[in-house]
């Protein structure tokens, strides 16, 4: 529970959060407050990869790819693509 459901949990909870904000803001190019909430569920979702490990959680090594490390990688990755999305400049704002 500690090292899956909980920390995906977080995941989906903060994500939604930080989409509802931003659409709410109207959608701005670079900001901070949007870009800031989506790190707890980075740190969630590398906690996905490594829990089981730290917590000593008995799983067979496919279970732990299938179950741990797939999906915690998967969601680590599409978070920080996110953030970098969030965290784009306007190309007109490069040329001045």
């Amino acid at each position: 529970m500690l090292t899956g459901i909980l920390p995906a949990l977080v995941v989906l909870v903060l994500a939604v959060a930080d989409y509802l904000l931003w659409a709410a803001r109207g959608r701005p190019w670079h900001d901070r407050t949007v870009i800031l909430l989506l790190l707890p569920p980075i740190l969630a979702a590398v906690w996905i990869c490594v829990g089981g490990l730290v917590t000593g959680v008995e799983r067979s090594d496919e279970a732990r790819l299938l179950l741990e490390v797939g999906p915690g990688v998967a969601l680590t990755g599409l978070l920080c693509t996110l953030v970098s999305y969030h965290g784009r400049h306007r190309p007109l704002e490069n040329e001045r």
